[in-house]
């Protein structure tokens, strides 16, 4: 069994007596689809940039598995990208209190 510090790791069966329940953070994007694509699919950029994706030799994620239909070509979604290959992650957020304006007036 993980200790209790360890993340679920994804993508792998589960081979002990797990039975935590956990809560997870997932590295999304939105890409717009050069082809039909299906929820679940393998996928990566294609057209060298950063926003067509599809089939391609070296996917970097999924479409995202929670769509219920068929992506038709030139719509947008949320690609999922791969369990345990974002190299760096952060929150980003807002707050008044955390503008420029608000601390340099403090």
């Amino acid at each position: 069994m993980q200790s209790t510090n360890e993340s679920p790791q994804f993508g792998e069966l589960i081979t002990d007596g797990e039975t935590r329940r956990d809560a997870i953070h997932i590295a999304v994007a939105p890409v717009t689809a050069v082809c039909d694509l299906e929820p679940g699919q393998d996928i990566g950029f294609v057209r060298g940039n950063r926003e067509s994706v599809g089939p391609c030799e070296n996917p970097i994620g999924i479409v995202d598995p929670f769509l219920k239909d068929t992506i038709k070509a030139g719509q947008r979604f949320w690609l999922f990208l791969y369990p345990n290959t974002v190299t760096g992650m952060r929150h980003f957020w807002k707050h008044p209190a955390f503008t420029y304006g608000a601390i340099e007036n403090a």
